[in-house]
């Protein structure tokens, strides 16, 4: 296989497939900063934060709704 190629066939070959990695590769590095995008967005939404959960997000609301509610049940009782 290698016998029929000269050393700028096979030179043109191997440049071509690094191209072709080299675009693979660009499309994988924007695919990871979508998701990491859309993790960031996730994590606010959460409330989630490197100390634990913050005083903002669906989390935090879900526990000041979950609160009020076994406080509402305390009057009922």
């Amino acid at each position: 296989m290698f016998e029929e190629l000269t050393m700028s066939e096979l030179r043109s070959q191997i440049e071509q497939h690094l191209l072709m990695v080299e675009e693979v590769l660009g499309g994988m590095d924007t695919f990871v900063q979508r998701l990491e995008k859309r993790v960031s967005r996730i994590e606010e939404g959460l409330g989630l934060e490197p100390e634990g959960i913050s005083a903002s997000g669906w989390v935090a609301d879900l526990q000041r709704v979950k609160s009020e509610l076994a406080a509402i049940r305390g009057l009922v009782k």
